[in-house]
């Protein structure tokens, strides 16, 4: 079998309505896809998304450098491609862009490896299990109170009984009061998570996670820049609430940054960010060797697949309010 025709496409799209955390306004999704036929007439579709941001600079360096380089090797062979193309791109960027490119081509490989095996993904990738809990979250730090409480009381109806909902803003005492007022309606025994977006520096971070321990969250998620191993460290040991991140860390290396210095209890590998599906399962794999337990990030498509694959996955996020 061999890669005989790869082609792109990109789209901007705008969402229905502004949505807003700690530290972004989005307006628009985006979305790049590609799509590699083969000899056998096998075909595969990957693709990633951004927050509105990158998609023309990901779909050029895609058409630019990436996908001329496919033609006639075997799709087959993902390790092999994977470590090529990213060899090729690491002076241009290990991260980011790259991998977010290489992200649409490592999933369209592996689309055409489960259609030749015959075999859904979790399956060929391991087989933990047959099903994983589901957790509702939302972009909701733009709601008043009131309307956050309808929107988790209309989670609760659909059945969820895992949460996660914003913080992040200027006055401590409104995120208090608005998860004080989250935990009280969904009750003591059922699951609530938090996430800061990035929003703090780490003194305040530990003000803020002490006072929100209370409420007794699973974590506090992307409570400092993604870049700051040494704050989460920090943050993890004097703040109260166990600390997840991984939605802005971009391959196996960076998540062994903060593995090895002990400064995250949950990681979070978004299957779009970190190059596709041969980066994750390693990813998965450094964290189970670690003991770190994984709560994928977005993708819910894709993530469930994947988390069913590996034995340290929690469960997975359905982000609301991103519709187009």
């Amino acid at each position: 079998m061999k890669i005989t025709r790869a082609t792109s496409r990109a789209w901007r799209l705008p969402l229905q309505r502004k949505l807003m955390s700690s530290s972004i306004s989005m307006t628009h999704r985006e979305l790049v896809l590609v799509q590699i036929e083969t000899s056998t007439g096998l075909t595969g579709t990957g693709w990633c998304t951004t927050a509105g941001v990158g998609g023309g600079s990901i779909k050029a360096l895609i058409d630019g450098y990436l996908l001329p380089s496919l033609a006639g090797e075997d799709p087959r062979a993902n390790e092999r491609i994977w470590k090529r193309l990213w060899g090729e791109c690491h002076a241009a960027g290990a991260a980011g862009i790259t991998t977010l490119a290489l992200a649409t081509i490592d999933i369209a490989l592996w689309d055409i490896k489960g259609k030749a095996a015959g075999e859904p993904l979790h399956r060929l990738l391991g087989g933990a299990r047959d099903a994983i809990d589901v957790y509702a979250s939302a972009i909701n730090l733009h709601l008043d109170r009131a309307a956050l409480l309808a929107q988790v009381e209309g989670h609760l109806a659909e059945g969820y009984s895992a949460f996660k909902l914003k913080v992040g803003r200027a006055d401590p005492a409104e995120d208090l009061d608005r998860v004080r007022a989250v935990r009280a309606m969904i009750g003591s025994g059922r699951t609530l998570m938090l996430d800061a977006n990035q929003k703090w520096a780490v003194g305040e971070a530990v003000q803020r996670t002490r006072a929100l321990a209370e409420t007794a969250p699973l974590f506090i998620e992307e409570p400092l820049l993604s870049d700051d191993v040494g704050g989460h460290r920090q943050l993890r040991l004097s703040g109260g609430i166990p600390v997840a991140l991984g939605e802005q860390v971009c391959n196996r290396y960076e998540f062994w940054n903060y593995i090895r210095e002990g400064a995250a209890d949950y990681v979070q590998p978004d299957v779009g960010k970190v190059g596709g599906i041969t980066e994750w399962i390693k990813i998965a794999a450094l964290a189970e060797a670690a003991n770190v337990a994984l709560s994928p990030h977005g993708a819910i498509e894709l993530s469930a697949q994947l988390a069913c694959a590996v034995p340290n996955a929690l469960h997975v996020e359905n982000i609301f309010g991103l519709g187009l």
